[in-house]
């Protein structure tokens, strides 16, 4: 049985980390990185299906992270939480920046990482779905 889709939610702020951790944890692995040093150690050591870099980064770190993930011997996908930083995405055609609330967040994490599709559940699951997250936001 293949284990839960790896996250990686990076970021200075510890309520938006601590949120994204409750939003994501059902469906994923999930570990949150306070700042570029913890993240580039996560990164070196650990497979992660996905990198969620948090708007509360430096436009500096965000680029560290990503220029990092990309050389990288098996880039991973990267979900820039923020409209307009596109050019940080120096790399494959499948990183994106968005700018979601938590039923979008949850629906893109899923699409990226390649999670169950949105809305469907594994029988027995109480994991959260975009619809049931609705009223979160």
């Amino acid at each position: 049985m293949k284990g839960k889709p790896q996250v990686l939610c990076v970021g200075r702020d510890v309520v938006l980390n601590r949120t994204r951790r409750l939003i994501l944890e059902k469906s994923f692995e999930v570990k949150v990185a306070q700042n570029v040093g913890e993240a580039l150690a996560l990164l070196s050591g650990q497979r992660f299906d996905l990198a969620l870099l948090c708007h509360s980064l430096s436009e500096s770190e965000s680029r560290e992270v990503v220029e990092f993930v990309h050389r990288l011997p098996s880039p991973i996908r990267i979900l820039a939480l923020s409209e307009g930083r596109d050019s940080l995405l120096l790399g494959p055609q499948d990183d994106e920046c968005v700018s979601a609330g938590p039923a979008d967040l949850l629906k893109k994490v899923m699409a990226m990482a390649g999670s169950s599709p949105p809305g469907a559940k594994e029988p027995g699951s109480d994991a959260p779905t975009p619809e049931t997250l609705r009223g979160a936001e």
